[in-house]
């Protein structure tokens, strides 16, 4: 049995090590004009992840996370939810880092929020939602939403 030389070892183990991460993580930034109730459209797919569209929704109803966090302010705040629609086909769950922020006309950071979320294993179109609760005066002022989505096994 012939033993490897060390910089055919080390490049074997670096291959093993990176190339997972390399071959399936996938980071998406797009930017959209600001919009409640629609879905916007990603349409990417990378490895066995497919993000197909993403929507920031008004939350309804006299119960909610807002509501209960800060009863007295309701005249104030809207609650959102956030709302991203994937497809995992594969047989492990995936990770992924949400960013979403609303921008000014002039291009300043009104509000935003990041979660980590996990993309179930052989799911086909589920959604993943984060709620929130902002300003009613920045959601009035918003002109451009950004999104950042960084996934990986």
């Amino acid at each position: 049995m012939r033993s490897l030389g060390r910089a055919s070892l080390a490049a074997i183990l670096l291959i093993f090590t990176l190339a997972p991460g390399q071959l399936h993580a996938g980071v998406l930034t797009r930017t959209y004009d600001f919009v409640t109730d629609d879905w916007l459209e990603i349409d990417e797919t990378d490895g066995p992840i497919t993000l197909h569209r993403i929507r920031l929704e008004p939350q309804k109803g006299r119960l909610t996370k807002a509501t209960l966090a800060r009863p007295h302010n309701q005249e104030y705040l809207q609650p959102l939810v956030v709302q991203l629609e994937y497809t995992n086909g594969s047989d492990r769950k995936w990770r992924a880092r949400v960013s979403v922020r609303w921008l000014d006309e002039e291009g300043r950071i009104i509000d935003g929020i990041g979660a980590n979320e996990t993309l179930d294993k052989k799911s086909a179109k589920k959604l993943v939602e984060v709620s929130l609760s902002t300003l009613k005066y920045g959601v009035a002022r918003a002109e451009t939403l950004e999104v950042s989505i960084h996934y990986d096994p």
